[in-house]
């Protein structure tokens, strides 16, 4: 039995280095490879390109970042301060090999999360080592170089090392986006509450936020289950059931009200959350308020007795 199973998507080592470098700098550059670059000591900055925006990562000791494939991205070490990285490249092609990505994706939930959010994010995310990273990594590229490349003989081994490395670094991936993602998600649901019903787009949240719209757009789904635009009607909905239900309002007045420049718009949304119009919700939520007392005005009889007498007149 094949245990590494029958896959189209497999893992192959490109390029690997372990090295103490007293001074860098390369342009902007990309390939088809994923890269992992690790600070074991010293400090060093990393610049990947998202569209147009050159994101900086100033990274120390403990520290990683990690690249998906045609990224344009460079490493910079300042003349005089010394840093140390491990630094991993690997493809992922239809070509057989001990570490399938499918095989990973079904046994590993909490790879497959970090997977899935990386497809779908800026192709690129940093974070700190909070577990053991580092360890795995280096055991990995220490495997590479005492089997100069040739893995045939021990790929069982190879599998353990390069699925352990992939499982610490999603870990530890996913930790330190809880951390720092918590701090952005606060921001832009902020700006959401306090702006839904004006006319406001993905890019202003985002860049209120600080992040990228690909970066806030993944984590926010990922944390609420949700997208940004289906929040963002959900809140005016909210608006919208409430004037509905405690107002006197056209429905048009309504609509403006709660975000929307026109009716048609209100109305095909609100239908797809209520699965109704919005006047048939009007008449089936309105409790009318009865203002009735017959002509009747009570009071209390020394705070014990409800007494009422004629309303008087004037």
């Amino acid at each position: 039995m094949d245990i590494f199973q029958d896959s189209s998507r497999y893992f192959h080592i490109s390029a690997f280095y372990a090295l103490s470098l007293p001074y860098y700098h390369m342009e902007h550059h990309t390939h088809s490879s994923y890269e992992i670059m690790y600070i074991t000591s010293g400090s060093c900055r990393v610049f990947c390109m998202d569209e147009e925006q050159d994101v900086e990562f100033l990274l120390k000791s403990g520290q990683f970042i990690f690249i998906r494939p045609d990224v344009p991205h460079r490493l910079e070490i300042p003349d005089g301060f010394p840093c140390s990285i491990l630094n991993l490249e690997f493809s992922l092609t239809s070509e057989k090999s001990p570490v399938s990505l499918d095989l990973l994706l079904k046994k590993d939930p909490g790879f497959s999360r970090f997977w899935n959010f990386m497809d779908s994010s800026r192709g690129f995310c940093s974070g700190t080592d909070s577990r053991n990273f580092g360890y795995s990594l280096k055991d990995l590229l220490t495997f590479l170089q005492r089997s100069s490349g040739e893995i045939k003989e021990e790929e069982f081994l190879f599998f353990l090392l390069f699925g352990r490395m992939l499982t610490e670094l999603a870990f530890c991936a996913r930790s330190s986006r809880n951390s720092s993602g918590s701090a952005y998600l606060k921001k832009a649901l902020r700006y959401i509450d306090e702006h839904y019903l004006e006319d406001i787009d993905i890019p202003a949240i985002a860049a209120y936020a600080g992040i990228n719209k690909s970066y806030l757009q993944a984590l926010f789904t990922e944390k609420n289950g949700c997208t940004i635009n289906t929040y963002i009607n959900r809140k005016r909905m909210e608006q919208a059931a409430f004037l509905l239900c405690n107002s006197t309002l056209h429905i048009t007045d309504i609509a403006f009200s709660s975000g929307y420049n026109s009716r048609q718009h209100f109305a095909h949304t609100f239908e797809k959350f209520y699965h109704m119009s919005p006047s048939r919700y009007r008449s089936l939520h309105t409790r009318p308020l009865r203002s009735d007392t017959e002509k009747k005005r009570y009071h209390m009889a020394d705070g014990l007795k409800l007494e009422s007498e004629p309303f008087p007149h004037e």
